[in-house]
């Protein structure tokens, strides 16, 4: 059930309880601003200058917790070539283990709270109370009203990218094997899947899929689309939950449940990590799909960074939607996303002066040419912001560009309980590992609903 959010008088040992399993109404996103429009770009320093000129940012450190674990190596080095640009210590941590959500709790418990947190849309939403409104920052106007985290009134989370998640494929290494050629808009249905995925094995690829074993991608990723694939819409993903949280929805028996574990239990038995599901390395994932071993990765346009080392000179790499049974309300002609990661500016634990330093830094990705590169091309993410033009490179973010601008995104929910990903993640690996059944695993997903 929603809980209320943190009240400003609350104990250091309330807030972890609250933290835990807060939701919220009201929060807004909007997903059908076109990626890439053009407008002109402001000087870096003009978001936030007259607030500036009060506020002195000299000798100021802010620190910036990433929850992007695999571009915390871009980070470092932006947050050094920022210090040597503007003399603003910027430094960066990045959650190990925790979900963003547990790892922002015990920082608040313990009061070490960063200036910047990266979180996902309902780790925003929980610290509501605590987050500075962004509504008058110039990127705001650049799409960050669109894509950012509206809640209550106020813009409170910048849109760091534009994220989208389904199969990978390497449309070379797909050729090669199957000996025809692969046109991934051709694959619509988990019969079209199935038959394409035999072809590849009697073409000598013994194991074309992987799967990752990670909780956030099989509870946060995957499971999440049946949620949101209900009609595609935030309205019907809403009243589905609700529906699970009163025991009236029976998972069971709800086709979209069953479509999509129909592909999962597919996509499980051609998986290269079958031997040994749990045990299945990211990178190795990554490394294959992108040198030619495997043909498909359930994963997003987040993994280039990943692959990209590895891509083959020539190979041609894209991302599509996840196929199954059921095609209706165009399941199976959209990816999964929208923005995806938000930086909030906490106002608790950070002065005056490091919230007009992160309000500056913010600013700076956005409408300096170091910070564009370090968003479009060092890390490559697609933008949020309309008025970055850099090309986006990396197939990947290419393919998810394009389903953007066709407005062939389903919307992500918005207020997730925090656990949610380990929690069900966990029950997804139990799945994936063979230790229990699809209707037990509908039934503790049910369950977990109903206890909200």
């Amino acid at each position: 059930m929603k809980k209320k959010l943190l009240s400003a008088v609350l104990s250091v040992a309330m807030i972890a309880t609250v933290l835990a399993g807060c939701g919220g109404s009201g929060a807004s996103t909007s997903q059908t601003g076109a990626v890439g429009e053009s407008t002109a770009a402001a000087a870096a320093e003009e978001g936030s200058s007259a607030a500036s000129a009060a506020t002195s940012t000299d000798g100021v450190k802010i620190t910036v917790l990433n929850t992007k674990s695999e571009i915390q190596t871009q980070w470092e080095e932006l947050a050094a070539e920022y210090k040597d640009i503007t003399g603003v210590d910027v430094e960066v941590s990045v959650t190990v283990g925790d979900s963003p959500s547990q790892d922002i709790t015990k920082r608040y418990a313990s009061g070490e709270v960063p200036t910047i947190f990266m979180g996902d849309i309902q780790d925003i939403i929980m610290l509501d109370e605590y987050a500075l409104d962004l509504s008058n920052e110039d990127w705001a106007k650049d799409g960050g009203s669109d894509y950012g985290c509206n809640y209550n009134g106020r813009l409170i989370g910048f849109p760091f990218c534009i994220e989208a998640r389904g199969l990978m494929y390497n449309k070379t290494a797909i050729e090669a094997a199957a000996g025809e050629t692969f046109d991934p808009t051709s694959i619509k249905s988990l019969d079209d899947l199935t038959a394409l995925l035999d072809k590849l094995v009697a073409g000598g690829m013994e194991t074309p899929v992987a799967l990752n074993m990670e909780d956030w991608s099989l509870g946060g990723h995957y499971l999440t689309q049946v949620y949101e694939e209900q009609d595609g819409t935030l309205e019907g993903t809403t009243a589905f939950l609700d529906g699970l949280k009163a025991g009236t929805e029976d998972l069971k028996s709800n086709a979209r449940w069953n479509s999509l574990m129909d592909t999962f239990d597919v996509l499980m038995k051609y998986n290269m990590n079958a031997g040994d599901p749990l045990a299945a390395d990211y990178n190795n994932n990554a490394v294959s799909l992108a040198e030619g071993d495997i043909a498909f990765w359930f994963n997003g346009n987040w993994a280039w960074a990943e692959m990209s080392d590895f891509a083959v000179d020539g190979s041609e790499y894209g991302i599509m939607p996840v196929a199954q049974p059921d095609s209706s309300n165009g399941a199976v002609d959209k990816l999964a996303g929208g923005a995806s990661k938000y930086c909030m500016i906490d106002t608790k634990f950070n002065s005056e002066a490091q919230q007009q330093a992160a309000k500056d830094f913010l600013n700076w990705l956005v409408y300096d040419e170091k910070g564009q590169d370090f968003l479009v091309n060092k890390c490559s993410l697609v933008p949020a912001f309309s008025n970055i033009t850099l090309e986006v490179t990396n197939p990947m973010g290419l393919s998810v560009q394009s389903y953007a601008n066709e407005g062939n995104l389903i919307p992500g929910y918005p207020e997730y309980p925090g656990d949610h990903w380990k929690e069900m993640g966990a029950e997804m690996q139990k799945y994936l590992g063979g230790q229990e059944t699809r209707d037990q695993l509908a039934d503790n997903i049910s369950a977990y609903w109903q206890a909200q």
